[in-house]
């Protein structure tokens, strides 16, 4: 019995181990978010020099680089699972010369703290929004800004709607259509 309890506990050790070392699988993509977009949903979500803006899925970096480069928000962070666009995005942050005020850091978004953000981005798959949108709700501040690339939250109502067509985006998606919906967390009830 004290065999059998042993190769058990190998055995289980022997999972976490493999668990811990597999990466986590993205549940969207990696697309890049076309400089022209870049810049409407910035300026649709009004950014400026009190606010702190949070990419979920930041890829690259170039939603919250922008933000503090250009727009002059006051600090900003990305999250990402991706270590090698995380590496990329905190290097494009060092370019761009805003590194003292702009971090990616490798992490789940589910897991990710976004209480401190006064704006969050997000350009994520369809399935993933309802519980984004609950993530959301839960931790940030009611009448903080949200603005989604291309697909709505199942539950908020838009505040605002910008709806473009845009060639930049033709070689990443295979469309050139955009839709920009900007939400406001509503009042918890």
């Amino acid at each position: 019995m004290r065999l059998f309890h042993a190769a058990a506990v190998a055995l289980s050790f022997a999972a976490a181990t493999v668990a811990a070392q597999t990466p986590v699988k993205p549940e969207a993509p990696y697309v890049p978010t076309p400089t022209e977009i870049v810049d409407r949903m910035l300026t649709l979500a009004k950014v400026g020099p009190g606010d702190y803006v949070i990419d979920l899925g930041s890829g690259d970096g170039r939603l919250v680089t922008t933000a503090v480069a250009t727009y002059k928000a006051r600090g900003g962070q990305g999250f990402e699972i991706d270590p090698k666009l995380v590496k990329e995005a905190n290097a494009n942050a060092a370019k761009a010369g805003v590194a003292d005020r702009v971090k990616f850091v490798e992490k789940d978004l589910f897991t990710a703290d976004v209480g401190e953000a006064t704006v969050v981005t997000l350009y994520l798959m369809p399935d993933m929004l309802g519980r984004v949108e609950a993530k959301l709700a839960k931790e940030l501040k009611p009448g903080t800004r949200v603005i989604s690339h291309d697909y709505p939250l199942p539950s908020w109502q838009p505040v605002d709607v910008v709806r473009f067509d845009t060639g930049e985006k033709l070689p990443i998606s295979g469309t050139t259509r955009t839709v920009l919906l900007l939400y406001r967390v509503p009042d918890r009830r």
